[in-house]
């Protein structure tokens, strides 16, 4: 017979590797940015080749929700736990796709021999989604409502930078057309950013829904 001892370990066990897989998807990210400010293309490899890493990370602990599902048969409040995990670490995954996308453009940036200056809101922007992958780690953590609901307020910060980016980087290409591939490629660092924000601000959301037990848009 299981005893509730048996799940709390399996649980706490589940919650160290959602841990360890959050900090090597927010590692990705740091050094993506560190590529990016200083146009590194050997440290944006070392990006892309370590998301295997994360890949691995994501099927080991999605294997385990499996296991914990079948042989502890979670109800309730147990079982929402399981559940909002399998949907976070899709996120976390994602994020880390993101990571490599950013360390692509920058390799791919680095091979015109007349580079032009990253701006700087495009590395902010970058920092912003960070910012809101940490948080969301930290809610899930901490359990903490006040710090996912705050994550999620910020994500209408991050898109209105990318909107104010986007229209700068379209009024470039037509002023310097000479640089049109640099600034797509810039243009393109913006999206996945956006789209880290976007899905740290679902990691903030299933942690909303572990705690309440309903999700965002619900009633």
């Amino acid at each position: 017979m299981v005893t509730r001892i048996e799940f709390e370990k399996e649980m706490s066990r589940l919650h160290e590797e959602i841990i360890r897989m959050g900090a090597q998807v927010e590692h990705a990210i740091e050094e993506a940015i560190a590529a990016l400010i200083d146009l590194d293309a050997a440290r944006a490899q070392v990006v892309i080749d370590q998301d295997d890493i994360v890949d691995e990370m994501e099927r080991n602990i999605d294997r385990h929700c499996v296991e914990i599902i079948a042989t502890q048969q979670p109800v309730a409040r147990d079982l929402r736990d399981v559940t909002s995990t399998l949907k976070l670490i899709t996120d976390l995954e994602r994020i880390a796709d993101h990571a490599s996308d950013i360390s692509e453009r920058v390799i791919e940036m680095t091979r015109n021999p007349d580079r032009i200056p990253v701006p700087h809101d495009i590395v902010t922007i970058i920092r912003l989604a960070r910012k809101m992958l940490h948080g969301s780690l930290d809610a899930y953590v901490e359990k903490d409502q006040l710090i996912a609901t705050d994550v999620i307020q910020m994500d209408n910060k991050v898109d209105d930078l990318y909107l104010r980016i986007k229209d700068y980087l379209v009024r470039m290409m037509a002023i310097d057309s000479e640089n049109v591939p640099q600034l797509v490629e810039m243009l393109l660092v913006c999206k996945y950013a956006e789209r880290i924000a976007d899905h740290s601000q679902n990691v903030a959301e299933w942690v909303l829904y572990y705690i309440e037990g309903r999700l965002k848009d619900e009633s």
